[in-house]
Parts: structure tokens; sequence; C-alpha cells
């Protein structure tokens, strides 16, 4: 066994913690660099081709041309590239991503944008509607969260990342300021978002993951063991990103209000699903602003709310909660400053598009949009429940994950790939989703779903030997123990992302 090889293996069964003091060391030696560098390239010299499939059709700008282009051309080679990117959302390929895509639907919220093109909400005096917009967007989002004859606030955000980092720096703050806490801990689920990892690399809070039980939940009894003097917010999800599945939010929230801990839902996927859901009679689990121990929610406007990408909002139980949100300043010699979110300029457009959308769809249209996404929902986990070689994960809603426990799942995902689907590649344990939106509705595509699925299944029985393309991306992050080195490589994706 070569040396790279014998080390892999060591590493593999060391403790993380003993990995993450190793890792430096192992990085500089040469074989050992050389197998993972050599692996990387190999993959991203693959993705290149796909990432970047107009670099030898168009003109490259790495400077600015000296003489302006006409618009024209500029917008000949746009409508282009759109034709081309359309109908693999359009005709319902995507997993999540775009949420609502009817044409008619778009064409009314470009109207309202470009009315709006030049509105900030940083100047409020200026932009007035603006103002009555965003006011009445969270308004609409607390009342449909349990929120309705409370003192529950929010604002606006631009999307569910900042709204989950903006809660968890309230928090910290919070507690530093009312608790005298000093070395923040937050408790969350190892389902839950990435976006609660990085608000806890950003903000210097102790991230205490917490793992889930057998139906892919939020285990409680950790969560309970989990908590300490310094925990300053428990984190649950409705549902979660990777296998759609909502976390004890009763239970959890309850654990938090007697400790007089703060406890944030991650409804950014469910917020404007599940409460239409148990409306129509689908057992849903409190998990909003009924439980008195929730004291923050966040919910995506620009996923199921069907507005247009950019918005989301963060809720509050009170207001001076929120007020820890808030960034001011009175020292300034530019004058006195103050801002809701990370953001200073904000596009005010997209808040006007936010409150269009969200009026002209109403009640019974978010009502007769989730009944259609939860009935081809269903459609679809039984019919993976119906292929031998694949198993639906817990019981989702319309968050559909699966796996197989006879074939590489991450083949499949490739295989799918090639007949146009983009379906989402999970790991630990190694998982497919498929987010189900209302693209999903239209007629016949969950049975080209399915039909595929078959497909793709038969295909890699009988092409065992077939490397795919995302398959030895997971499957590096899959064995490479360390940390470090699966990081350096998704960071080298990027690079590719960026490359002129």
């Amino acid at each position: 066994m070569k040396l790279e090889d014998t080390l892999m293996n060591l590493v593999s069964k060391l403790n993380p913690r003993v990995v993450a003091l190793l890792e430096k060391r192992l990085k500089k030696i040469p074989a050992f660099k050389k197998k993972i560098d050599q692996q990387s390239d190999e993959v991203m010299g693959d993705l290149e081709s796909s990432v970047r499939p107009y670099k030898n059709r168009f003109h490259t700008f790495t400077e600015l041309p000296q003489t302006g282009r006409a618009r024209g051309e500029i917008l000949r080679e746009m409508e282009i590239m759109s034709k081309e990117e359309e109908p693999h959302w359009k005709e319902g390929f995507l997993s999540g991503a775009v949420y609502h895509g009817d044409q008619e639907h778009i064409d009314f919220l470009n109207q309202v944008y470009a009315l709006n093109s030049q509105s900030n909400p940083l100047h409020a005096d200026v932009w007035k509607s603006t103002t009555k917009f965003e006011a009445e967007i969270v308004a609409m989002t607390a009342d449909m969260l349990g929120g309705a004859g409370t003192d529950v606030c929010g604002t606006l955000s631009s999307g569910g990342t900042e709204g989950i980092m903006l809660a968890m720096k309230t928090y910290r703050d919070w507690a530093r300021d009312t608790k005298r806490i000093t070395k923040p801990e937050m408790i969350v689920p190892v389902t839950a978002h990435a976006a609660f990892d990085k608000a806890s690399q950003y903000f210097k809070i102790k991230m205490v993951h917490v793992p889930i039980d057998e139906n892919y939940r939020a285990d409680v009894n950790a969560v309970k063991k989990a908590i300490t003097r310094n925990t300053v917010v428990i984190v649950g999800s409705a549902p979660s990103f990777p296998h759609g599945a909502i976390d004890p939010i009763a239970e959890m929230s309850e654990l938090a209000r007697a400790k007089n801990i703060g406890f944030h839902v991650d409804a950014c996927l469910g917020g404007f699903v599940l409460p239409w859901a148990e409306k129509l009679g689908y057992p849903i689990p409190k998990f909003d602003f009924r439980l008195p121990g929730v004291t923050s929610i966040s919910a995506d406007t620009h996923k199921y709310g069907y507005a247009a990408k950019g918005t989301s909002v963060i809720l509050y139980r009170n207001p001076e909660l929120r007020h820890y949100q808030y960034y001011t300043t009175t020292e300034w010699p530019g004058g006195l400053y103050f801002s809701p979110t990370f953001a200073g300029s904000r596009p005010g457009a997209l808040s006007a598009a936010c409150w269009a959308a969200l009026t002209s769809i109403g009640v019974d249209g978010y009502m007769s949009a989730t009944k259609k996404i939860l009935e081809t929902a269903e459609k679809i986990k039984q019919g993976i429940r119906e292929i031998p070689e694949l198993r639906v994960l817990g019981d989702p809603l319309f968050v559909v994950a699966f796996d197989s426990g006879a074939l590489n799942i991450y083949k499949v995902l490739d295989t799918m790939s090639r007949k146009k689907w983009s379906l989402n590649g999970l790991h630990k344990p190694t998982c497919v989703h498929l987010c189900v939106t209302l693209r999903h509705t239209q007629e016949g595509v969950a049975e080209r779903f399915l039909a595929d699925l078959r497909e793709a299944v038969e295909h890699v029985k009988a092409h065992p030997e077939e490397k795919g393309s995302m398959a030895p991306v997971y499957g590096m992050a899959a064995t490479i123990p360390m940390r470090g080195l699966v990081s350096d490589i998704l960071k080298k994706y990027l690079d590719v992302i960026f490359k002129a």
C-alpha cells in the first residue's frame, strides 16, 4: 500500500479533534498533498466546462471596454443565454430554486420592479411607499405565523441566510447585555442550515451541534443535555433542508423558555407552506408564535411566498429583542446613521415586488398552491417507494430525500443530471433530495421524474464502473476525514466560478 493511502486509512480511524491537530502537518507531506491536489484538480477540470459554457461563444470582458457597447447588442446576448437556460427551470427539472415560475406572475413582478427600480429604503423620507410595503410584509407574515394580536415584529432581509445571521447576532448581543454572557453558545441540530455555522464563525458564538433521531428530527434529550450557563439560543427547523423533517419545536422551545434562553425557528423553507398545510388538514405540529417559548422565526418570502429572489422576513417575539438587531451610531461626522440589517442601501424594488406577490396571491392562492404541491409530493414519494433499490428517508411533507442501500446514490444523481434534472446531493447520510415546487405540479412532470429515476437506477446497476462527475466530489467529502481539505476543494470550486 502507498504511503498516502496508509495515511488516509490511519487518519480515518482517529478522533476528529486529533485529526484537526494533525491536518496542517499532514498537508505538508508531499505525497499526501500531491494525491489530494491531483484528485481535486481532476474534478475541477471536469466541472469548469459545465459552469462556463459561454466561454468560447461570447466575448469575455476582463477589463472595461474602451467604448460602451450598444444596448441592443447586450440585450441580444442576454436573450440567447436566457432562452437556453429557461427550459431547465421552467419545465420543472430543478429541485427548489424557482418556486413559482409562471410567466404571468413573473411579468407582473417585473412590472412592479420597474416602477420601483430607484427606491432605496435607506432614504425612508424619500421612498415612503417602500416603508409601507416593508411594514405590511412583516405584519402579514407575523399574522400568518401565530403573531396576530401580539407584539410580534420584525424586518426584511435579503434572504434566509441573512435573517438567520441577524437573529444569531441578536441573541449574542441580548445575552451579553441582559445576562452578562461573554462566551456565548448556540445549540443547533446537525441538520440545521449551514447559515447557523456561518453565523457561529462570523460572530464568535460557540457551535454546539446535537444529533437527530431515527426520524431525522432533533434529539430533545441531547438538546437538554447540551444546555449550559452560556447557551444564548436553541435552534429548530420547520422543516430541515436536508430531509424535510420538522424538529420537535414544542418540546425544544419549552426547554428554552424554562431557562430564559432564546429559541429560533428556521422556517425559511416551510414558513409559507406549513400554515396552509395545517388549514388543509395535514397533521402539522405547532411550530410558530403560538408556542410561548418561540422567540424568533425566519421565513423566506422568496421561496414559497413566491416573491422575486432577494427577500426574507425575520420575526421577533417583541420590539425589545428586535432592537438588538439594529445598528446605530451617533458619533460619525457623516451624521446620525442607523440601519435595521447588515446592508445600508437596499433594493426597495424587491420589497415592492414582495408586497405585490403576497397581496396578489392572498390566502386562497397560497392554499391552492400548497394543495397542488403536497399532492404532487405524495405522488413522488409513493413512486420512489415503489423502486426496490431506493428508500424515502423519514416521513417528509414536500422535501423528499431518498437513499439506496444497493447503489451509489451519487451515481444515480449524476445519471439524473444527464437527463437534465438538477437534484440536491446530500451527505451524512449519503442521499439525494427533491424539493417539490409549483414547477413540479405541471401536468406530466412528476411522472417524467419517476420514469427518469427508474431508468437512472437501472443504468447505474448496469454500469457500475462509471465514475460520474459529482459522485467523486461527494465521495471525497465522505471519505476524507479532514474538514480543512474538503473545505479547500470547495474553495477551488468557488475559484472556478469567479474565473473569467
